[in-house]
């Protein structure tokens, strides 16, 4: 994700997306950053800087849960999963993301238009 993104925006497109990756299976950090990447295609691009504080917002509003896991003798890894919760905030948001970027989208195509027409 780029830093010229607006605060707000990139807050809640992060946030749908760690809710979407955590649906299907409980991951670490690293795993959500890499699949983030890897998903998106490259195109977006979490930092530690911005997951972990969302990730602990949505364990403060009940939407995640985490599970400790020792990993060798000292390190311990953090799973997180998605709560019953999550997944009807999940739904929710996921809803009012597809009816806000629809109508992004014929704001941008219909002013397209009326670009080219008056260029023409």
């Amino acid at each position: 994700m780029t830093e010229r993104m607006q605060p707000n925006f990139k807050k809640g497109v992060t946030t749908l997306c760690i809710l979407s990756l955590l649906q299907s299976r409980e991951m670490y950090g690293y795993e959500l950053v890499q699949a983030t990447e890897e998903l998106s295609r490259g195109q977006l691009k979490l930092q530690e800087g911005t997951l972990y504080p969302v990730l602990y917002r949505l364990q403060e509003q009940g939407f995640v849960s985490d599970r400790k896991v020792l990993v060798g003798k000292r390190m311990t890894r953090v799973y997180y999963s998605l709560t019953q919760e999550g997944r009807q905030f999940l739904q929710e948001i996921r809803a009012d993301y597809e009816q806000i970027t629809r109508g992004v989208w014929s704001i941008l195509e219909a002013t397209d238009e009326k670009q080219a027409h008056e260029t023409a």
